[in-house]
């Protein structure tokens, strides 16, 4: 059963183009992780996944009732 799925996700910042027809499906049970270079689109893929920022172009599709959660990269701390 399909929890989550992109197709062809497009993403860039100016120039820089970061996420180019990225396609992926996350079946129950799953385990994903995510492996690449400083700056090569894994935190904007995630924050696309969580709904927290937008491909430029492409589809998302999540099971209704899913609810997706991540631990940002850099964390604001109430002193």
């Amino acid at each position: 059963m399909t929890l989550f799925s992109a197709n062809e996700l497009r993403l860039a910042y100016g120039h820089q183009t970061l996420l180019d027809g990225v396609t992926v499906a996350i079946s129950a049970g799953e385990k994903v992780g995510l492996v690449g270079r400083n700056g090569c689109g894994k935190t904007s893929l995630l924050k696309i996944l969580a709904n927290e920022n937008q491909a430029d172009s492409g589809e998302t599709s999540a099971r209704r009732g899913l609810r997706i959660g991540y631990l940002p990269q850099e964390f604001e701390l109430d002193p």
